[in-house]
C-alpha cells in the first residue's frame, strides 16, 4: 500500500482520447469522468473599463480581451490550483467580441497569440479544455456579452447605450446604475432587455425567413448584397475558423463549443401580444413582443410590472412608462452600417417606417388609439410558404452541422464537438442527418431557477422543471437537504434521460450549473459561514453523480470579489477569489511577527486554497479513469464517505435492442487494456493518508484487488483482481472521524512502553532467585 512514483500529470488522460457510445475512453480503453470548471466568468468583458460602457465603441480598435481570464504570468498559479481540486476538464470562455471587435474580417491577432499561449500553459501544467463561443441576451453593447458592436449596427440599429436602455432593448452597466440593487444575478438583465434580445437571435438564427428583405453589403466580399442572416453567419463561422486554425496543435485542447445558451428569439412564438407565463420568467418590466417593437421604433408605452410571489413565481403589480422621450433603438439614416433595404412599405409612420418588422408589414401604429396593432397574428411561426417552422429543426441543427463541418475541416477531424440547446429544457428531436456522427458531446446548461431568481438556499426547494410542465405545486416541493438532493438529482436526471432518448449512447457533460456566491441577502459575506452555498453546490454535484455524467462547474473568475462579483452584471457565482486570499494573507502577515514578507507566507500547496469557499462540497473523490463500465458513484461530504462501483465489460455479440435511459450497456466496450482504476484524493484525503500509520484515519476498503496512493498526484490506484466478464467490483473510502480514532498509540508513547517492558524483562532476569 506504499505510495508510487508517478508524476503528477499521469493522472490526466490527454492522449489519445476517444469518444465510444457514453463515454470517453484512454489509449487503455478506460472510461474517463469529466469534471472540471468554467474559466471564467470575467472573460465576457473587454479588459479596459470605465463609468462610460462607450468607452470603446466610438474605436473598437480599443477594445481587449487579453489577460481575461488571466495573465501569463498569473495562469501558472491558477492551473496548479484548478488541479489540486481535481478541476481537469476546462471549459474556457472565449467571445466572438474578443476576436472580431473591429470589423468584419478584421481579427484580433495579438489576442489569438496570447489565447494559444495561455492554453499551451494549460496543457503543460496536465490539464485539458473545450473551447466554448459565448454569448448572453447577444452582446456586450446590448447588456449581454457575445457578439462585437458592427453585428448590432449591421442589421440597423444604434449602440448608444443610453438609447438601448431607453428603450429597453439593453441593461447597459454605467446607464443603469439604479438596477445594481436588484437582487438577482440574472435579473440584472431586466426580461425587458431578454425580450429585446429577440429581434438579433431573430435576424442571425432566421433572417432569410422572416426578414427577407434585410440585405446588407459585405466588406469581405467585394461588397456583395447578402440577407442579413446569411451575411451574421457567414461571419460567425469564418470567425470559428479563425479561432480552430490558430489553436491547432494544442494537445490540450480537445474541443469546441459553438454557441453558449443559444436563443430562439421570436422564432416560435404564437402571439405578439404575450408570452407563455409557464415557460418564460415574468419578472421586473416585461412587455409583450408586440410592445417591444414600438419601444424600438419610439413610441412610450406602459408595460405590465411584475413582483416576486408565491406559490406562482410573479404576478403583476401595476404598469411602468418605459420610453417616454419617444428614442428609437432604430439608427438614423446614414448611422447604421453599410445595411440597405430592397423593399419598403408604404403608410408607415415615420416613427415605425425603421422598424425591420414594420418593414415586413408585422405591426403597425393605430394613431386614432395610440397603440401598436399586430397586422400578422403568428407571423414568426410559419415560413413564406405557411409551412409550421421549428427553431432546432429548421434553423438550429443545420447552423451546427456547418460549423461541425467546418471545425473538422480545421481540425483534421480531430476535435469533439460540444453542442447544447436552450439552457434548463429537455433535449428536443435531433435528426441524424444534421447530427455529428463522430465526437458529439452534448453539454446542456442546467441551474435551480427558483434559487437563481431568488437569491436565496434553505430548507425548502422547489421542482421548476417540474412546475414549468404542469406539476401540482405540493408535489413540486421538497423540505430539507436530503430532499433537495433528491429534487436535482430528478431535474438533472430528466434532461440526462431526455437526451438519452433523443441521442441514444452519447457522453453528456453539463456544461454550466453552479451557485451564487450572494445568497440569502449576501450574508455569508458578513458573517463568512458559507453553509447554504455549500449545501446547494452539494446537491448540484451529487445529483450529477448519480447521473454519471461530466461537469463543468460556473465558474473559476479570480477576478471576483463581493462588491463587484464575477464583473459581469453583477453576477456572483465564483467559489474563488484572488482578493479574498490577499486579504487573507495580510491577516496572516499580521498575525504573525516571525514573518517578514509576504513571500514568507505563500509556501505551501494549502495556500493555493485561500480565498476559496465551499472546497469540502466541490473538491471530492472521483474516479478519473475506470477500467470497467461506471455503475454508481456516491459521495457524502459530511461522512466523508465514497463509494464507487463498476463492472467488467462482457464481451459477446447482443441484438437486442438497448434502451439507454436504463443504465450502461455493458456489451460493446472495446477490451480494457490496463486494469488500473485511478480515483482522484481530494488535499484532505492526501492529508489522512500522511498520517502516521498508528495513527491514519484514511480508511479504504475494495471488493477485491490491491491499491497504492501517490501522494504527489494526489490519486489511488486500484487494481481490480476479478476479470471474468460482467464481474461487479466497488471501492469505499473515507476519512475516520476523530471520535472514532480512540485514544491510540502515539510513537512517544509506544517507545516508553517498550523501554517499560525492556526494563521489566531486565529486572526479572538478572534479580537473584
Amino acid at each position: 500500500m506504499n505510495s508510487d512514483s508517478r508524476s503528477p500529470s499521469e493522472s490526466l488522460p490527454q492522449a489519445s482520447i476517444h469518444v465510444h457510445g457514453r463515454h470517453l475512453l484512454d489509449n487503455h480503453n478506460r472510461v474517463i469522468h469529466l469534471r472540471g470548471a468554467n474559466v471564467s466568468g470575467c472573460s465576457k468583458v473587454q479588459v479596459h473599463r470605465c463609468s462610460d460602457p462607450r468607452i470603446d465603441i466610438d474605436n473598437p480598435k480599443l477594445a481587449s480581451y487579453i489577460n481575461r481570464p488571466f495573465s501569463l504570468d498569473e495562469a501558472p498559479t491558477h492551473w496548479a490550483r484548478l488541479k489540486r481540486w481535481g478541476l481537469y476538464y476546462l471549459r474556457i470562455t472565449v467571445t466572438w467580441e474578443a476576436i472580431e471587435h473591429a470589423g468584419p474580417g478584421e481579427y484580433d491577432e495579438d489576442y489569438l497569440t496570447y489565447l494559444r499561449a495561455l492554453l499551451e500553459g494549460m496543457t503543460q501544467a496536465g490539464l485539458i479544455c473545450y473551447v466554448a463561443l459565448h454569448q448572453d441576451v447577444w452582446s456586450r453593447l446590448c447588456g449581454g456579452s457575445g457578439a462585437p458592436a458592427w453585428t448590432i449596427q449591421y442589421a440597423g440599429m444604434t449602440i448608444d447605450p443610453h438609447i438601448l436602455s431607453e428603450t429597453g432593448g439593453a441593461w447597459v452597466e454605467g446607464v443603469d446604475i439604479a438596477s445594481r440593487s436588484s437582487p438577482s444575478s440574472s435579473s440584472q438583465l431586466p426580461p425587458a432587455a431578454k425580450v429585446d434580445k429577440g429581434k438579433k437571435s431573430t435576424l442571425f438564427w432566421a433572417g432569410k425567413t422572416f426578414a427577407p428583405n434585410l440585405l446588407v453589403k459585405d466588406p469581405t466580399d467585394r461588397g456583395q448584397k447578402k440577407n442579413i442572416q446569411t451575411f451574421l453567419q457567414e461571419r460567425y463561422l469564418a470567425m470559428f475558423d479563425k479561432l480552430v486554425e490558430t489553436l491547432d496543435g494544442v494537445e490540450g485542447v480537445l474541443g469546441y463549443e459553438m454557441m453558449n445558451e443559444p436563443h430562439p428569439g421570436y422564432i416560435g412564438i404564437p402571439s405578439l401580444y404575450s408570452f407563455n407565463y409557464d415557460t418564460d420568467l415574468h419578472l421586473g418590466k416585461y412587455p409583450s413582443a408586440l410592445q417591444s417593437f414600438a419601444l424600438g421604433a419610439g413610441y412610450t408605452q406602459e408595460v405590465p410590472h411584475y413582483v416576486r410571489s408565491w406559490p406562482f413565481p410573479s404576478k403583476i403589480k401595476g404598469y411602468r412608462t418605459m420610453n417616454p422621450k419617444g428614442l428609437s433603438l432604430w439608427a438614423s439614416p446614414g448611422q447604421e452600417a453599410d445595411s440597405t433595404e430592397t423593399a419598403t412599405s408604404t403608410g408607415r409612420t415615420s416613427k415605425e417606417s425603421r422598424c425591420i418588422w414594420a418593414r415586413h408589414g408585422v405591426w403597425g401604429y393605430d394613431a386614432d388609439t395610440r397603440r401598436p396593432i399586430v397586422l400578422k397574428e403568428g407571423y414568426f411561426t410559419k415560413d413564406s410558404q405557411g409551412k409550421s417552422v421549428n427553431f432546432y429543426t429548421d434553423f438550429y441543427w443545420p447552423f451546427v452541422k456547418r460549423w461541425e463541418d467546418g471545425v473538422k475541416r480545421r481540425s483534421g477531424g480531430k476535435a469533439m464537438v460540444h453542442v447544447e440547446g436552450v439552457p434548463n429544457e429537455f433535449c428536443p428531436e435531433w435528426p441524424e442527418d444534421v447530427r455529428p456522427r463522430e465526437k458529439l458531446i452534448f453539454s446542456p446548461h442546467w441551474y435551480d431557477l427558483n434559487a437563481l431568481f431568488n437569491k436565496s438556499f434553505g430548507f425548502m426547494t422547489v421542482n421548476v422543471q417540474g412546475l414549468s410542465r404542469g406539476m401540482f405545486v405540493g408535489k413540486a416541493i421538497y423540505f430539507g437537504h436530503k430532499a433537495a438532493r433528491n429534487n436535482y438529482s430528478l431535474q438533472i436526471g430528466n434532461i440526462v434521460k431526455a437526451a438519452r432518448e433523443k441521442l441514444g449512447e452519447v457522453p453528456i457533460v453539463i456544461g454550466e450549473t453552479g451557485v451564487p456566491m450572494d445568497l440569502n441577502r449576501k450574508q455569508a459575506f458578513k458573517s463568512g459561514d458559507f453553509e447554504y452555498q455549500s449545501r446547494m453546490m452539494d446537491c448540484i454535484l451529487t445529483a450529477i453523480e448519480r447521473s454519471l455524467i461530466g461537469v463543468n462547474l460556473w465558474n473559476y473568475n479570480p477576478r471576483n470579489t463581493d462588491e463587484a462579483g464575477d464583473e459581469w452584471n453583477h453576477e456572483n457565482f465564483s467559489w474563488f477569489s484572488e482578493k479574498k486570499r490577499q486579504d487573507m494573507l495580510y491577516q496572516r502577515l499580521l498575525r504573525s511577527e516571525r514573518l517578514e514578507s509576504q513571500s514568507d507566507i505563500t509556501t505551501g500547496p494549502s495556500d493555493l486554497d485561500l480565498g476559496a469557499r465551499m472546497l469540502n462540497e466541490i473538491v471530492r473523490p472521483y474516479p478519473i479513469r475506470t477500467a470497467g463500465i461506471p455503475l454508481k458513484l456516491r459521495y457524502n461530504p459530511e461522512t466523508t464517505v465514497f463509494r464507487f462501483e463498476f463492472a467488467n465489460p462482457v464481451h459477446v455479440h447482443d441484438d437486442r435492442p438497448f434502451d439507454s435511459t436504463l443504465g450502461p450497456p455493458l456489451t460493446g466496450h472495446p477490451r480494457i487494456t490496463l486494469r488500473e482504476t485511478v480515483v482522484f484524493l481530494p488535499p484532505r484525503f492526501i492529508e489522512a493518508w500522511r498520517r502516521p500509520f498508528s495513527h491514519r484515519p484514511f480508511i479504504v476498503k475494495t471488493s477485491d484487488g490491491s491499491w497504492t496512493v501517490d501522494e504527489l498526484a494526489q490519486t489511488l490506484t486500484w487494481t481490480h483482481a476479478n476479470d471474468s466478464p460482467g464481474s461487479e467490483h466497488w471501492i469505499e473510502l473515507r476519512i475516520r472521524p476523530k471520535s472514532d480514532e480512540g485514544p491510540g498509540i502515539s510513537e512517544v508513547t509506544l517507545f516508553t512502553i517498550v523501554c517499560l517492558i525492556a526494563v521489566i524483562l531486565a529486572y526479572y532476569f538478572n534479580s537473584p532467585p
